[in-house]
Formats: C-alpha cells, sequence, structure tokens
C-alpha cells in the first residue's frame, strides 16, 4: 500500500495481507476484525471490476461502464498506491471521448467490439472522467499527462478521429458542461439521468427542465477537485476559472434547491420560471418526501451549512435510516403496473431491489464517508461494518445467509412484488422481513469499501510527494495495532485514539517525531501532510514502528 510506483505489483503486493490486532475485547473489536478479514476480498472483488471488464455473471455481454470505472477501480489503485494503472485507466477512458465532449454510458474494452456502445449517456457521466484527471494529478503531479495527445472516438478505427491533448480532452468536456445547464441558472441540467438509473425521465422534454441536486454537487465537486489539481501544477489560471464556476453553483444550489431548509432530490423548472419539487416535502407526485444522496454528497462537498448538515444528519436519522442502512428514499416510488409518469424504471420494473428496493450500499457508503468527513467516528465504524458481509447478522439481525467473500451491491428486502413493497414497507424499519444480498461482485462498491477501509478508517493516503494522514477510529479501539505496507516496507502503526478519535496530533516513526501541515476541515480537524523524503530516510527494511494520537 501506498507504494505510489510505477512497477508492475506482484499479486501479494495487490491483495493486502493487513493484520489488525484490537487492544481488548469490546463492543467494536469484533467489527475491527472482520474489516480486517474483508480486506484482501474487497480487493479481489474490486480487481475483477476492474480487470474483467465482462465481469463474472455477464461473460456474454457487457463492457465498462464510464461511471464505475472511474470510481471503483480508481480508488482501489489509489489506496493501493498504484498510480500508473490509474494513468493507463485514465487514457483508455480519454480515448472513448465523443468530439462532442461526451462519452458514451459504457463502452467495451476490447478493441474488437470498439464501435458497440450508446449513442447517449445520463447526464452526469461528463463529469467521472474530469474527476478521475484530477484525483491522478494531485496522487502523482504528472503535469506532462495533460500534453499527452490521444484520439477522439470515430466509428472509422481507433486513430481516425481528431487528435487532442488530455487538456483538450478535459477542456471540450467542460465547455460541454457549461452548455447544459438549466437556463438562467449554474446548475446543471438532468439530461437522461443521474447515478440512480432508475430515475430516467419519461418525458424527454424533462431533459433540458429537470435538474437533479446530486448532479448539481458532482458538478461542483469535480470543479473544485480539478482546480486544486491544476494548482497543485502551477496552472493557478485554469484553477481561478473552475473555481469562479464553482462559487455560482454554491450560490444557485442554496438559492434554488434548499428549500424550506430541505434539500429536494429534484426540480422540474418550467418556462414561465415556475419550480416543481420532487422528492421533497412539497412534493404531490411520488409520495416520497426526502432522497438520501443529494444529502449525503451535499455534506460532503461542503455545500450545505453546519446548521444544514445537522439539520440534513437528523433527516437522515429519521426517515432514511434503516437496521441494514441508509437508504436512498424514505419510502419506495409508485408502482402502478407499467405506466410512466416521471421516471422509467422506477415506476414500471417488477423486480424490487437494488434502486428499486433502496437500500444500494454504494449510496450507504458515501454516507460513511460523509460521517467521517464530519469527524463522527463511531457512527462512521458502525456505517462501514454494515457493509461487511462478514457476521453481517450480528449487526443486522433480518439478514439471509450471505457468501461472505463478496461485496453485495444492494440489500434486498424479501417482499412478493412491488404491490407489497408499497403496502408494507414499514416492515423493513421493524425488522419484520429478511433482507437478502443484491447483486454480488461486480460494482464500483468493493473499491469504495477498500478505500475507505485504508484511507478514511486507518487514515493512510499518499498525494504526489507526501504521506497524507486522517484515521477516524472510535475511541474503544485506542491502542487498534495494524501491520501493512508502507512504501512497499513492512511497518506497524500503533494508534493512540482521544475521545474525539480524529484528527491527528503526533505522528512518530521508529521514535522519530514527524513534522507535518495541517488540511483545512470545517468541522474538525483536517488531515496532515507529512513530507515523504524523512520518511524514506527512516523507513528500515523491517521492524519498523509508526505511532500517531489523535485527539
Amino acid at each position: 500500500m501506498l507504494a505510489n510506483t510505477a512497477s508492475a505489483p506482484s499479486a501479494d503486493r495487490l491483495i493486502p495481507a493487513l493484520k489488525i490486532k484490537t487492544p481488548e475485547s469490546n463492543a467494536n473489536s469484533g467489527g475491527a476484525l472482520r474489516l480486517a478479514e474483508f480486506v484482501p476480498w474487497t480487493v479481489h472483488n474490486a480487481l475483477v471490476h476492474y480487470l474483467s471488464p465482462r465481469g463474472l455473471e455477464q461473460y456474454s455481454g457487457g463492457g465498462w461502464g464510464a461511471r464505475d470505472v472511474c470510481q471503483g477501480p480508481v480508488e482501489t489503485l489509489l489506496a493501493l498506491g498504484r498510480t500508473e494503472p490509474v494513468r493507463d485507466l485514465l487514457l483508455r477512458v480519454m480515448r472513448t471521448q465523443n468530439a462532442n465532449g461526451d462519452w458514451p454510458q459504457w463502452f467495451m474494452f476490447f478493441e474488437r467490439e470498439r464501435n458497440i456502445r450508446p449513442g447517449d449517456s445520463h447526464g452526469d457521466i461528463v463529469f467521472w472522467p474530469l474527476l478521475v484527471l484530477a484525483q491522478y494529478l494531485l496522487a502523482t503531479g504528472d503535469a506532462g499527462v495533460l500534453e499527452e495527445r490521444l484520439p477522439f472516438f470515430d466509428a472509422r478505427g481507433p486513430e481516425a478521429g481528431e487528435q487532442a491533448t488530455i487538456w483538450e480532452h478535459a477542456r471540450r468536456a467542460l465547455a460541454l458542461i457549461e452548455r447544459r445547464v438549466i437556463p438562467g441558472t449554474a446548475l446543471a441540467a438532468y439530461g437522461h439521468g443521474d447515478w440512480n438509473d432508475s430515475l430516467q425521465p419519461a418525458d424527454p422534454a424533462m431533459r433540458e427542465r429537470l435538474c437533479s441536486a446530486w448532479t448539481v454537487t458532482l458538478n461542483f465537486q469535480v470543479l473544485v477537485t480539478l482546480a486544486r489539481a491544476l494548482r497543485s501544477i502551477g496552472r493557478a489560471h485554469d484553477a481561478a476559472a473552475l473555481e469562479t464556476r464553482s462559487e455560482a453553483i454554491r450560490r444557485d444550489f442554496q438559492r434554488l434547491l434548499v428549500i424550506d431548509g430541505v434539500l429536494t432530490g429534484y426540480a422540474l423548472f418550467d418556462e414561465g420560471g415556475g419550480v416543481r419539487y420532487l422528492l421533497h416535502p412539497r412534493d404531490r407526485s411520488t409520495g416520497v418526501q426526502y432522497s438520501s444522496l443529494a444529502m449525503i454528497h451535499a455534506i460532503l462537498e461542503d455545500l450545505l451549512t453546519p446548521v444544514q448538515i445537522r439539520d440534513h444528519l437528523r433527516l437522515i436519522d429519521e426517515h432514511l435510516h434503516a437496521p441494514d442502512g441508509v437508504r436512498l428514499f424514505d419510502r419506495p416510488m409508485p408502482y402502478r403496473g407499467g405506466p410512466q409518469h416521471l421516471f422509467q424504471r422506477a415506476e414500471s420494473a417488477s423486480y424490487f431491489g437494488r434502486e428499486i428496493g433502496l437500500m444500494y450500499m454504494h449510496a450507504h457508503l458515501r454516507y460513511a464517508q460523509a460521517l467521517a468527513h464530519l469527524g463522527q467516528a463511531q457512527p462512521f465504524f458502525d456505517a462501514l461494518c454494515q457493509a461487511n458481509p462478514i457476521g453481517i447478522r450480528s449487526i443486522v439481525p433480518t439478514a439471509s445467509l450471505r457468501q461472505s467473500n463478496c461485496y453485495y451491491s444492494s440489500s434486498d428486502a424479501a417482499f412478493d412484488d412491488r404491490y407489497q413493497a408499497s403496502a408494507e414497507y414499514d416492515r423493513v424499519n421493524r425488522g419484520t422481513i429478511a433482507l437478502e444480498g443484491g447483486w454480488r461482485v461486480y460494482s464500483s462498491g468493493a473499491g469504495i469499501t477498500f478505500g475507505l477501509i485504508i484511507r478514511r478508517f486507518l487514515g493512510l493516503g499518499r498525494e504526489s510527494d507526501v504521506l497524507v494522514l486522517d484515521p477516524v477510529i472510535p475511541p474503544s479501539l485506542n491502542g487498534l495495532e495494524v501491520s501493512a505496507a508502507l512504501l512497499d516496507r513492512p511497518v506497524k502503526i500503533v494508534y493512540q485514539v482521544g475521545s474525539a478519535g480524529c484528527g491527528v496530533a503526533e505522528v512518530s516513526l521508529n521514535g522519530h517525531g514527524l513534522s507535518f501541515v495541517r488540511d483545512a476541515n470545517a468541522h474538525r480537524p483536517g488531515a496532515v501532510r507529512i513530507p515523504i523524503q524523512p520518511v524514506q530516510t527512516l523507513l528500515a527494511g523491517e521492524g519498523n514502528l509508526m505511532r500517531i494520537r489523535l485527539n
């Protein structure tokens, strides 16, 4: 882990044998040990998603989803410190970009199938490759990648398309993003859909008038992250332009999407200037009043004020939190036997699972990430443990038996049909219906899980020439010992955890104190950054000991 090397790693280095020793038997010890046991399987599952583009259960078809491959595989590789494969992934994705600046919803990995691809994509797809570019730049400082020349996609052949630098590819996408907004606002238009694939608009006219609050947060995140990355490599002028755009989004987010103190899931603008709010307490069409995904990401990106964050965490606890984790909505979308009014699959799908069944683990993991951002150590740890199938019944008593070495994309209530699901949905919270594991292995969620364990729970990360430490650990795990690898050297890390459970106060390596600078975080002491060079100097071939003291 945290190698940041271009060399091809062996299999035993790719799947880390993370060993955890808990201080004593307490309520969190078992969860910590189960997380350590699950780590190699999260990496295994994430590598299946990354390296087997057809997947285990899609052997006759399928490919790389543009949104998916930019999340799980990237977050896995960054947590492992393997940046060269991230560069390769970035270039592969950039070569599939259309000349208009957008990407397809998915594309085939193998060159012989390159022309098998959809003609459109959801409104959020254009953002993901830009986020990977920003993350890669921050992780490596490799400014030269921006001058790499690649073609845009052309059906005539791999080199037939217009040639452009990576930065020109990025500018083409940024220009498209700037055009795709609700008129008179800085808010991204919905297009063909967003992360929730079940909510594609039933009426094509909605594509330019509907706004997803989650897509707006993604737009903001991409602009802010890419601006930070550009500043880190000396391109302040380009960064400033993106920061100006991000502030316009922040203003309109608060002005148009936070209504009566509650973030709306969607806003439908009419030509006369009126706005209809969906998945919000004002919604009289769907019966759904709260949508967690937009709330979670608005917290992560600091688009809400501290008071608004407190209020939205309360809403999540009261209306969206179930025994198996945070659910997408407070109740299922209405089902009318097939006819579609607002959204396609959500109103017509007969199967009650994955997005339709509302407990989609990917969203729950982002909730865990938001709790870590806020420094809520125990709730973060609890949420992380809910994503672990090992010993799941000790946490979720109504969970069905599950294959313990598989990441599950969802937790699906075992209703007979959607009519029963709508009528008896409160049984989920009461714990009177079984919760079955959904789609296994082939999902970006496994990589996200691994990244959260390594970079949020244990707090081990790297950006370019600095070590980034930001553990979030419950105080009851004071004395936690972890055997891992740091810059390809074995190291034992001992965590001294104070009452806050976060905020590094002191770091030593082999008895030598390490100086650091601290990142800003409006909610708690931020991550600390330690130059790599003194760490490399102090690391021995074996027997290394790092001590990290948290507030």
